[in-house]
């Protein structure tokens, strides 16, 4: 019978989200996560399934403690990576996207027989093994994250275990079910020291050219969305035909996406800035004729549940022959952007009454 190493990273933190906005998003950081997993797999683990927020894999190929452990780490620095790239450059405010960066990922390993079953097409492991280890997702470990060794890993690596490992004993079905586990917390301090360490990249955009100040008598919540949800880009900005975006990616700093306009395509990438009061949302591009760099952002403070105060600050780097024009630039993109600012208070407004 052959023998085989099952491994299981699973994701947890993620609430019970009611809202549209949030259950779509969390699709796709989920899914984003589960990738990048994937991608941080130089064990080339084989993929059983997704079970939700957890990854199903096995080999037959046992590898040593080292090479286990090493995939283990790089996983888990990946993960803390991307929640904390992703809490830095995000720009929507929905639970999914502000508690992303709380998320953990937890390890369970176990080494036994391999049997597989065959339905129709799909073959895959099957039997008391895969029961195990799944058994082991409801564990009574008090740490977030972790790696989890059944009794058959310990007894595989013991000579290898001389961390700090913690030996625990539950009941399963009537029966005694001994597991090992190390605390991982290092990895995602590790992170945070070197996202402090790294200095902020931002802009060098200081003074506007103009400023647009309005009233809307809307929610900020869903002034925000309908800024920084691109699917609803074309329904307030009545220059925009469509736009081309990843719909599986959350719209975050760095985001790009091409505007379709009557007259051609527009590269637009997503920007903002820190505010503890305020909600921002900004893009930028280079490919508007006469310009080198073409800024917005569109500052957002609630006055009450249904007035929000918006200020638009636009930001124009011209080319040559762009400083000769400048004056009429200006004045055509200022004009464009009063109307694209009375279209989204009509749009978001009208939302609310409903």
């Amino acid at each position: 019978m052959a023998e085989a190493l099952y491994f299981m990273p699973d994701i947890s933190g993620f609430s019970n989200f009611v809202n549209d906005t949030e259950i779509e998003h969390s699709i796709h950081i989920i899914a984003e996560l589960l990738e990048l997993l994937l991608d941080n797999n130089p064990l080339e683990l084989q993929l059983v399934e997704i079970e939700g927020d957890a990854l199903f894999m096995f080999s037959t190929k046992i590898p040593s403690y080292e090479e286990l452990m090493q995939q283990t780490e790089t996983m888990l620095e990946e993960f803390h990576r991307h929640t904390k790239e992703y809490d830095t450059k995000r720009i929507c405010t929905c639970g999914s996207c502000k508690t992303t960066i709380d998320l953990d990922l937890k390890f369970l390993v176990h080494y036994g027989e391999l049997t597989m079953i065959k339905v129709k097409n799909i073959i895959k492991p099957y039997g008391i093994e895969v029961i195990q280890i799944h058994r082991l997702l409801k564990n009574q470990v008090p740490v977030q994250e972790y790696i989890l060794f059944t009794e058959n890993m310990y007894k595989l690596y013991q000579e290898n275990m001389i961390e700090s490992w913690t030996k625990k004993t539950e009941i399963y079905d009537l029966q005694n079910l001994n597991y090992f586990y190390k605390i991982l917390d290092n990895i995602k301090l590790k992170v945070e020291e070197e996202s402090q360490k790294e200095e902020e990249k931002n802009e060098d955009i200081t003074i506007p050219d103009f400023i647009i100040n309005r009233t809307f008598n809307a929610n900020i919540q869903k002034i925000h969305r309908y800024l920084s949800e691109l699917k609803y880009r074309h329904i307030w900005d009545q220059e925009v035909m469509r736009v081309d975006f990843d719909k599986n990616e959350v719209n975050r700093v760095g985001t790009e996406h091409n505007c379709v306009l009557k007259l051609g395509t527009l590269k637009f990438e997503t920007i903002s800035r820190p505010s503890k009061d305020s909600l921002i949302y900004g893009e930028k591009t280079d490919e508007i004729i006469f310009l080198k760099k073409f800024y917005y952002l569109v500052k957002l403070h609630s006055l009450d549940f249904n007035t929000t105060e918006v200020s638009l600050s636009l930001y124009l780097e011209y080319t040559f022959l762009g400083r000769l024009l400048k004056r009429g630039i200006l004045k055509k993109i200022t004009k464009m952007w009063q109307n694209k600012l009375e279209s989204l208070h009509r749009v978001t407004k009208s939302i609310i009454s409903e």
